[in-house]
């Protein structure tokens, strides 16, 4: 899939740029903390979703999933998550907005699958990742869920919480990920405020305070 995207420099300028992707890898249980990643697969364990082999996890998806657009297919309970996106496109490495929809009903019964049936929305707008790094743990991933025509802040926290470029990409390298050249690699999100919420739009924003500058996406969910 070939797609122009908006890359943002630190100076202002934006340009035009294509990229080509060949793969797209969502990274379950991607957090830092082993004690809360646990916690997670507690909670999850009380809903009814079995605990995974290990983690973290890898979930192959088709790129057909990827979807730019403000619209997203997706089953009434289904439910976004806010994470950064990492993408080499042969020169070096990009960073970006994602999330990973996913139907929890299915998911109590195939993870995999309840990522697969929903698409994979991503924002257009790119930033160079060596333009990240000395800022890496202040940078916010935030979302906001509207149901019932009121808007929740649904997702808060910094990539503190996520593991660090080089640790997740040194584990899925472990894991058999060797090349991820023109690879969309959708790292884990960061927990909810209050738990699943299921709703008819989905807000999402990365900000690094620093620079002053955010990417937002925004998309409604159609049944």
């Amino acid at each position: 899939m070939k797609k122009i995207i908006n890359l943002h420099l630190i100076n202002g300028e934006v340009r035009k740029h294509e990229i080509d992707i060949n793969k797209v890898i969502v990274v379950g249980y991607g957090g830092r903390n082993i004690d809360k990643i646990q916690e997670h697969i507690d909670e999850l364990k009380e809903l009814g979703i079995a605990p995974p082999p290990s983690v973290p996890m890898i979930y192959p998806q088709n790129i057909e999933q990827l979807n730019f657009s403000n619209e997203c297919h997706g089953s009434k309970f289904s439910s976004g998550e806010a994470e950064y996106v990492l993408f080499h496109d042969g020169q070096e490495w990009l960073f970006t907005l994602g999330s990973d929809h996913t139907d929890r009903e299915v998911e109590k019964e195939n993870i995999l699958k309840s990522k697969l049936i929903c698409d994979k929305p991503l924002a257009s707008d790119f930033w160079r990742l060596k333009d990240l790094i000395e800022d890496w743990d202040t940078i916010i991933l935030r979302s906001y869920v509207t149901s019932n025509s009121e808007r929740l802040l649904y997702q808060e926290d910094t990539l503190e919480a996520l593991l660090e470029v080089d640790t997740l990409l040194e584990k899925l390298n472990k894991l058999g990920e060797i090349d991820l050249e023109n690879t969309v690699i959708y790292s884990g999100t960061v927990p909810t405020k209050n738990g699943f919420v299921f709703g008819e739009k989905f807000e999402y924003e990365v900000e690094q305070p620093k620079l002053n500058r955010k990417i937002k996406h925004h998309y409604s969910i159609v049944n």
